[in-house]
């Protein structure tokens, strides 16, 4: 008679033990899933700021040359320009993919202290990048 028990208790203790990890895995996904909605999938806002330099500061300084079609394969990088030749400085929205883009593409690291200077139509720009 006794084993009737006992297998009740080691059933209940069973269940109870994958209740246990169905909870614990229900609140690391919630977690999860609302840091990704509240700072998007791919990372916090960045915004990409080009600010046009005056040539005279560009002594040792890397420079790209960027050309027109640069500019279309990477439009995150043609808008922040286009707005920098208007003004003094551009800016653009862009995503953490995009970033590293340009990172790898370019070299272009806003993080850097020694990033390089872009050269698009005869103007000189440099780069960094804005957390939102």
């Amino acid at each position: 008679m006794k084993s009737k028990p006992d297998r009740r208790l080691i059933i209940v203790g069973a269940l109870a033990f994958i209740g246990v990890i169905l909870l614990a895995a229900t609140v690391v996904l919630t977690y999860t899933a609302a840091v990704a909605l509240v700072t998007g999938i791919d990372g916090p806002t960045q915004e990409l700021v080009i600010e046009r330099v005056q040539v005279e500061y560009l002594e040792n300084a890397s420079v790209i040359h960027l050309t027109d079609q640069d500019l279309k394969q990477y439009p995150v990088l043609e808008s922040a320009i286009r707005d920098a030749a208007v003004q003094i400085s551009g800016k653009a929205p862009m995503t953490g993919v995009e970033n590293l883009v340009l990172i790898e593409s370019f070299g272009i690291d806003a993080r850097e202290g020694d990033r390089p200077y872009l050269e698009y139509d005869g103007a000189y720009y440099l780069t960094r990048v804005l957390l939102h």
